[in-house]
Protein backbone atom coordinates (compact mmCIF):
# COMPACT_ATOMS: atom_id res chain seq x y z
CA UNK A 1 0.00 0.00 0.00
CA UNK A 2 1.23 3.32 -1.14
CA UNK A 3 1.46 6.06 2.28
CA UNK A 4 -0.84 8.66 3.17
CA UNK A 5 1.47 11.50 3.44
CA UNK A 6 0.29 14.13 6.26
CA UNK A 7 0.90 17.13 3.74
CA UNK A 8 0.68 18.07 0.14
CA UNK A 9 3.70 19.68 -1.53
CA UNK A 10 3.00 22.88 -2.89
CA UNK A 11 4.94 23.78 -6.41
CA UNK A 12 4.30 27.37 -8.07
CA UNK A 13 3.80 27.30 -11.91
CA UNK A 14 6.43 29.00 -13.76
CA UNK A 15 6.23 29.89 -16.68
CA UNK A 16 9.92 30.68 -17.79
CA UNK A 17 11.28 31.66 -21.32
CA UNK A 18 13.63 30.74 -23.67
CA UNK A 19 14.68 30.36 -26.80
CA UNK A 20 12.64 27.22 -27.95
CA UNK A 21 14.19 24.41 -30.57
CA UNK A 22 11.82 22.39 -32.56
CA UNK A 23 11.76 19.50 -30.22
CA UNK A 24 10.29 16.28 -28.83
CA UNK A 25 10.63 15.75 -25.02
CA UNK A 26 10.62 12.46 -22.65
CA UNK A 27 10.18 12.79 -18.95
CA UNK A 28 10.71 10.53 -16.38
CA UNK A 29 8.62 11.46 -13.16
CA UNK A 30 9.92 9.92 -9.81
CA UNK A 31 13.23 9.79 -7.86
CA UNK A 32 14.76 7.28 -10.21
CA UNK A 33 17.20 5.67 -7.33
CA UNK A 34 16.26 2.38 -7.64
CA UNK A 35 14.76 3.02 -11.24
CA UNK A 36 16.80 4.89 -13.04
CA UNK A 37 15.58 6.66 -16.34
CA UNK A 38 15.27 4.67 -19.46
CA UNK A 39 17.66 4.47 -22.33
CA UNK A 40 17.78 6.52 -24.51
CA UNK A 41 16.84 3.60 -27.30
CA UNK A 42 13.20 3.29 -25.54
CA UNK A 43 10.34 5.05 -26.74
CA UNK A 44 7.38 3.64 -24.95
CA UNK A 45 4.76 4.72 -27.00
CA UNK A 46 6.77 7.71 -28.75
CA UNK A 47 9.97 8.52 -29.67
CA UNK A 48 13.03 7.37 -28.39
CA UNK A 49 15.68 9.63 -27.28
CA UNK A 50 17.22 11.20 -23.73
CA UNK A 51 14.81 10.80 -20.70
CA UNK A 52 14.93 13.77 -18.26
CA UNK A 53 14.79 12.84 -14.85
CA UNK A 54 12.29 14.57 -12.94
CA UNK A 55 11.74 14.60 -9.26
CA UNK A 56 8.59 16.42 -7.34
CA UNK A 57 8.53 19.23 -6.13
CA UNK A 58 9.39 20.84 -8.97
CA UNK A 59 9.69 24.69 -10.28
CA UNK A 60 10.90 25.65 -13.97
CA UNK A 61 13.46 22.83 -14.45
CA UNK A 62 15.17 23.44 -17.70
CA UNK A 63 14.32 20.10 -20.15
CA UNK A 64 17.12 18.28 -22.42
CA UNK A 65 15.81 17.38 -26.05
CA UNK A 66 15.77 13.83 -27.59
CA UNK A 67 19.75 14.47 -29.02
CA UNK A 68 20.64 15.61 -24.95
CA UNK A 69 21.06 19.12 -25.90
CA UNK A 70 19.21 21.98 -24.10
CA UNK A 71 15.96 23.10 -25.33
CA UNK A 72 15.13 25.77 -23.53
CA UNK A 73 12.18 24.23 -22.42
CA UNK A 74 11.12 24.52 -19.09
CA UNK A 75 8.45 22.16 -16.81
CA UNK A 76 7.13 22.74 -13.22
CA UNK A 77 4.41 20.96 -11.43
CA UNK A 78 1.31 22.17 -8.88
CA UNK A 79 0.04 19.63 -6.63
CA UNK A 80 0.28 15.85 -5.60
CA UNK A 81 1.97 14.22 -2.98
CA UNK A 82 5.74 12.51 -2.97
CA UNK A 83 7.79 10.39 -5.21
CA UNK A 84 6.82 6.84 -4.77
CA UNK A 85 8.64 3.87 -6.11
CA UNK A 86 7.02 0.54 -5.69
CA UNK A 87 8.95 -2.72 -7.96
CA UNK A 88 5.77 -4.21 -9.75
CA UNK A 89 6.42 -7.81 -10.65
CA UNK A 90 5.13 -7.37 -13.95
CA UNK A 91 6.95 -4.89 -15.57
CA UNK A 92 10.65 -5.04 -16.46
CA UNK A 93 13.88 -3.50 -18.56
CA UNK A 94 13.16 0.17 -19.51
CA UNK A 95 9.05 0.05 -18.66
CA UNK A 96 10.07 -0.88 -15.32
CA UNK A 97 12.25 1.98 -15.00
CA UNK A 98 9.39 4.42 -16.42
CA UNK A 99 6.32 3.10 -14.89
CA UNK A 100 7.91 1.64 -11.37
CA UNK A 101 9.00 5.20 -9.92
CA UNK A 102 6.01 8.03 -10.06
CA UNK A 103 4.88 10.66 -8.61
CA UNK A 104 1.86 9.89 -5.65
CA UNK A 105 -0.86 12.06 -6.57
CA UNK A 106 -2.72 11.63 -3.57
CA UNK A 107 -6.38 10.22 -3.15
CA UNK A 108 -9.55 11.28 -4.80
CA UNK A 109 -10.02 14.02 -2.44
CA UNK A 110 -7.14 16.13 -4.42
CA UNK A 111 -9.05 18.35 -6.73
CA UNK A 112 -6.38 20.20 -8.59
CA UNK A 113 -3.06 18.70 -10.18
CA UNK A 114 -1.16 20.29 -12.98
CA UNK A 115 2.30 19.59 -15.26
CA UNK A 116 3.59 23.05 -17.05
CA UNK A 117 5.52 23.07 -19.96
CA UNK A 118 7.16 26.58 -21.02
CA UNK A 119 8.95 27.69 -23.51
CA UNK A 120 8.42 24.85 -25.96
CA UNK A 121 8.45 25.54 -29.85
CA UNK A 122 5.11 26.55 -31.29
CA UNK A 123 3.46 23.45 -33.45
CA UNK A 124 1.13 20.42 -33.24
CA UNK A 125 2.39 17.91 -30.58
CA UNK A 126 1.29 14.58 -29.36
CA UNK A 127 0.93 14.38 -25.65
CA UNK A 128 1.42 10.85 -23.70
CA UNK A 129 0.91 10.81 -20.48
CA UNK A 130 1.96 7.46 -18.63
CA UNK A 131 -0.86 7.85 -15.27
CA UNK A 132 -0.14 4.12 -14.20
CA UNK A 133 -0.20 2.79 -10.50
CA UNK A 134 2.32 -0.27 -10.60
CA UNK A 135 1.17 -0.63 -6.91
CA UNK A 136 -2.73 -1.09 -7.17
CA UNK A 137 -4.88 -2.32 -10.15
CA UNK A 138 -8.07 -0.59 -9.08
CA UNK A 139 -6.18 3.25 -9.14
CA UNK A 140 -7.19 5.33 -11.61
CA UNK A 141 -6.23 8.68 -12.94
CA UNK A 142 -7.88 10.81 -15.57
CA UNK A 143 -5.63 13.20 -17.71
CA UNK A 144 -6.98 16.12 -19.79
CA UNK A 145 -5.10 18.51 -21.61
CA UNK A 146 -6.62 22.06 -22.00
CA UNK A 147 -7.10 22.82 -26.03
CA UNK A 148 -7.07 19.52 -27.42
CA UNK A 149 -9.98 18.08 -29.28
CA UNK A 150 -9.17 14.41 -27.93
CA UNK A 151 -11.39 14.24 -24.25
CA UNK A 152 -9.95 13.60 -20.96
CA UNK A 153 -8.96 9.85 -20.50
CA UNK A 154 -9.36 7.55 -17.60
CA UNK A 155 -5.83 5.67 -17.19
CA UNK A 156 -5.01 2.70 -14.57
CA UNK A 157 -5.46 -1.11 -14.53
CA UNK A 158 -3.37 -4.45 -14.62
CA UNK A 159 0.00 -4.26 -16.52
CA UNK A 160 -1.07 -5.56 -19.99
CA UNK A 161 2.42 -6.49 -20.91
CA UNK A 162 3.28 -3.42 -22.69
CA UNK A 163 2.14 -0.07 -23.13
CA UNK A 164 -1.22 0.33 -23.88
CA UNK A 165 -3.76 3.47 -24.62
CA UNK A 166 -6.16 3.77 -21.58
CA UNK A 167 -4.03 1.17 -19.54
CA UNK A 168 -1.13 2.79 -19.15
CA UNK A 169 -1.02 6.26 -20.57
CA UNK A 170 -3.15 9.01 -22.26
CA UNK A 171 -2.90 10.32 -25.55
CA UNK A 172 -3.93 13.91 -26.75
CA UNK A 173 -3.17 16.42 -29.45
CA UNK A 174 -2.37 19.55 -28.98
CA UNK A 175 -1.55 22.79 -30.54
CA UNK A 176 1.34 25.02 -29.07
CA UNK A 177 1.20 28.63 -29.22
CA UNK A 178 3.30 30.86 -27.16
CA UNK A 179 5.10 27.94 -25.81
CA UNK A 180 2.77 26.68 -22.95
CA UNK A 181 1.15 23.54 -22.97
CA UNK A 182 -0.54 22.16 -19.76
CA UNK A 183 -1.69 18.73 -18.54
CA UNK A 184 -4.44 18.31 -15.60
CA UNK A 185 -4.70 15.44 -13.59
CA UNK A 186 -7.42 14.28 -11.67
CA UNK A 187 -7.38 11.34 -9.30
CA UNK A 188 -10.94 9.25 -10.05
CA UNK A 189 -10.45 5.99 -7.93
CA UNK A 190 -8.24 4.92 -4.87
CA UNK A 191 -4.58 6.98 -5.20
CA UNK A 192 -3.85 8.87 -8.39
CA UNK A 193 0.20 8.58 -10.42
CA UNK A 194 1.91 9.91 -12.91
CA UNK A 195 5.29 8.01 -14.28
CA UNK A 196 6.31 10.39 -16.92
CA UNK A 197 5.26 12.66 -19.85
CA UNK A 198 6.41 12.41 -23.50
CA UNK A 199 5.74 15.69 -25.76
CA UNK A 200 6.29 14.62 -29.65
CA UNK A 201 5.88 17.28 -32.25
CA UNK A 202 4.98 16.63 -35.30
CA UNK A 203 7.79 17.64 -37.57
CA UNK A 204 8.18 17.07 -41.24
CA UNK A 205 4.71 16.31 -42.69
CA UNK A 206 3.21 19.16 -44.67
CA UNK A 207 -1.07 19.21 -44.07
CA UNK A 208 -2.61 19.40 -46.94
CA UNK A 209 -6.61 19.44 -48.22
CA UNK A 210 -7.99 20.52 -44.66
CA UNK A 211 -11.31 21.31 -44.06
CA UNK A 212 -11.04 24.60 -43.30
CA UNK A 213 -11.50 26.51 -46.42
CA UNK A 214 -8.02 26.91 -47.36
CA UNK A 215 -8.42 24.18 -50.19
CA UNK A 216 -11.08 22.35 -51.93
CA UNK A 217 -14.51 23.55 -50.04
CA UNK A 218 -16.01 20.61 -48.05
CA UNK A 219 -19.09 18.74 -50.32
CA UNK A 220 -21.94 20.56 -47.84
CA UNK A 221 -20.45 23.56 -46.35
CA UNK A 222 -18.92 21.11 -43.28
CA UNK A 223 -15.87 22.64 -42.89
CA UNK A 224 -13.81 21.90 -40.09
CA UNK A 225 -11.33 23.25 -38.03
CA UNK A 226 -7.55 24.48 -38.93
CA UNK A 227 -5.98 21.51 -40.41
CA UNK A 228 -8.58 19.23 -39.74
CA UNK A 229 -10.79 17.40 -42.24
CA UNK A 230 -14.55 18.32 -42.30
CA UNK A 231 -17.43 18.22 -39.93
CA UNK A 232 -18.87 14.84 -39.11
CA UNK A 233 -21.95 14.31 -37.31
CA UNK A 234 -20.08 13.39 -33.82
CA UNK A 235 -17.01 16.21 -34.45
CA UNK A 236 -17.82 19.99 -35.39
CA UNK A 237 -13.91 20.35 -36.00
CA UNK A 238 -13.41 17.50 -38.33
CA UNK A 239 -11.48 14.29 -37.49
CA UNK A 240 -7.40 14.86 -37.10
CA UNK A 241 -4.63 12.92 -38.62
CA UNK A 242 -1.37 13.39 -36.02
CA UNK A 243 2.06 11.94 -36.82
CA UNK A 244 4.95 10.67 -34.67
CA UNK A 245 8.32 9.05 -35.00
CA UNK A 246 10.41 9.24 -37.49
CA UNK A 247 10.01 8.39 -41.24
CA UNK A 248 13.33 6.85 -41.42
CA UNK A 249 13.81 2.86 -43.90
CA UNK A 250 16.76 2.28 -41.33
CA UNK A 251 14.55 2.92 -38.49
CA UNK A 252 11.35 3.03 -38.99
CA UNK A 253 9.43 4.93 -35.75
CA UNK A 254 6.65 6.48 -37.89
CA UNK A 255 3.27 6.22 -35.86
CA UNK A 256 0.29 7.46 -37.34
CA UNK A 257 -2.92 9.14 -34.90
CA UNK A 258 -6.43 9.61 -35.82
CA UNK A 259 -8.56 11.42 -33.83
CA UNK A 260 -11.71 12.94 -33.60
CA UNK A 261 -13.81 9.71 -35.21
CA UNK A 262 -16.90 7.73 -33.89
CA UNK A 263 -16.02 4.46 -32.77
CA UNK A 264 -16.20 2.99 -36.07
CA UNK A 265 -13.42 1.58 -38.07
CA UNK A 266 -10.86 3.49 -39.53
CA UNK A 267 -8.63 2.57 -42.63
CA UNK A 268 -5.45 4.07 -42.95
CA UNK A 269 -4.07 4.58 -46.31
CA UNK A 270 -0.75 5.67 -48.44
CA UNK A 271 -0.85 7.78 -51.82
CA UNK A 272 1.74 8.40 -53.88
CA UNK A 273 0.84 11.85 -54.80
CA UNK A 274 -1.35 14.57 -53.40
CA UNK A 275 -5.49 14.94 -55.30
CA UNK A 276 -5.86 17.65 -56.97
CA UNK A 277 -2.20 19.19 -55.86
CA UNK A 278 -2.92 19.35 -52.45
CA UNK A 279 -6.24 21.72 -52.46
CA UNK A 280 -8.29 17.74 -52.11
CA UNK A 281 -10.93 16.19 -53.94
CA UNK A 282 -14.59 16.15 -52.82
CA UNK A 283 -15.64 12.47 -51.66
CA UNK A 284 -18.12 11.32 -49.18
CA UNK A 285 -18.69 13.88 -46.74
CA UNK A 286 -14.93 15.07 -46.93
CA UNK A 287 -11.67 15.22 -49.04
CA UNK A 288 -9.34 12.78 -50.72
CA UNK A 289 -6.24 14.02 -49.92
CA UNK A 290 -4.21 11.11 -50.65
CA UNK A 291 -4.18 10.23 -54.86
CA UNK A 292 -1.60 8.33 -57.06
CA UNK A 293 -1.41 4.68 -56.69
CA UNK A 294 -2.83 3.81 -53.22
CA UNK A 295 -1.74 1.11 -50.65
CA UNK A 296 -3.98 0.02 -47.43
CA UNK A 297 -2.10 0.09 -44.42
CA UNK A 298 -4.51 -0.85 -42.01
CA UNK A 299 -8.47 -1.27 -40.91
CA UNK A 300 -8.40 0.38 -37.31
CA UNK A 301 -11.22 0.12 -34.62
CA UNK A 302 -11.48 3.76 -33.05
CA UNK A 303 -11.83 3.82 -29.69
CA UNK A 304 -12.91 6.76 -27.82
CA UNK A 305 -12.60 8.32 -31.17
CA UNK A 306 -9.02 7.63 -31.36
CA UNK A 307 -7.25 4.82 -33.21
CA UNK A 308 -3.08 4.63 -34.63
CA UNK A 309 -1.15 3.13 -37.56
CA UNK A 310 1.11 1.03 -36.92
CA UNK A 311 0.01 -0.38 -33.09
CA UNK A 312 1.74 -3.14 -31.47
CA UNK A 313 2.61 -6.39 -33.79
CA UNK A 314 1.71 -4.30 -37.41
CA UNK A 315 4.40 -4.18 -40.03
CA UNK A 316 5.95 -0.57 -40.32
CA UNK A 317 4.37 1.76 -42.42
CA UNK A 318 7.76 1.80 -44.22
CA UNK A 319 7.27 -2.00 -45.29
CA UNK A 320 3.54 -2.12 -45.55
CA UNK A 321 3.58 1.42 -48.16
CA UNK A 322 6.97 -0.27 -49.80
CA UNK A 323 9.00 3.00 -49.95
CA UNK A 324 12.49 3.84 -50.18
CA UNK A 325 14.65 6.30 -49.35
CA UNK A 326 13.44 10.04 -51.12
CA UNK A 327 10.32 9.00 -51.55
CA UNK A 328 7.06 11.69 -50.55
CA UNK A 329 3.82 9.64 -49.71
CA UNK A 330 0.68 11.10 -48.43
CA UNK A 331 -0.79 9.79 -45.48
CA UNK A 332 -5.15 9.61 -44.44
CA UNK A 333 -7.58 7.96 -42.73
CA UNK A 334 -11.00 7.02 -43.85
CA UNK A 335 -13.84 6.14 -41.75
CA UNK A 336 -17.14 5.46 -41.37
CA UNK A 337 -19.92 8.11 -40.23
CA UNK A 338 -22.92 5.98 -40.35
CA UNK A 339 -25.08 8.64 -39.66
CA UNK A 340 -26.90 10.59 -42.46
CA UNK A 341 -25.06 14.20 -42.11
CA UNK A 342 -23.66 15.44 -45.55
CA UNK A 343 -24.26 13.48 -48.58
CA UNK A 344 -25.80 9.84 -49.20
CA UNK A 345 -22.22 8.77 -48.49
CA UNK A 346 -22.14 7.01 -44.86
CA UNK A 347 -18.44 7.92 -44.26
CA UNK A 348 -15.65 10.90 -43.97
CA UNK A 349 -11.72 11.97 -43.76
CA UNK A 350 -9.42 13.14 -42.01
CA UNK A 351 -6.85 16.17 -43.03
CA UNK A 352 -3.94 14.45 -45.20
CA UNK A 353 -0.04 14.97 -44.37
CA UNK A 354 2.92 14.45 -46.99
CA UNK A 355 6.06 13.36 -45.80
CA UNK A 356 9.27 12.55 -47.52
CA UNK A 357 10.88 9.37 -46.73
CA UNK A 358 15.09 9.65 -45.80
CA UNK A 359 17.48 6.97 -45.33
Amino acid sequence: MRPHPAFQLAAALSLVSGIARAQSLNVDVGTNTTHPVPASTYAAAGSPGIWNDVSVPVTGQPLLGLDGLPTGATVSQAGGFVNLDYDNSGTAGDDDSLMDDCQDLGPASISSITWSFAGLADGTYTVLTYAWAPDNTTFRTRVTVPGSIDPAQDVGGAWPGAQAQGTTYARHGVVVTGGALVVELLVVAGFGTLNGIQLVRDVGAQALCSGDGTGTPCPCGNGGGPGRGCASSVEPTGALLGVSGGASVANDTLVLHGSGMPDSFGLYFQGTSAAAGGAGAAFGDGLRCAGGSVARLGTKQNVAGVSQYPATGDTPISVQGSVAAGDARVYQVWYRNAATFCTSDTFNLTNGLQLTWSN
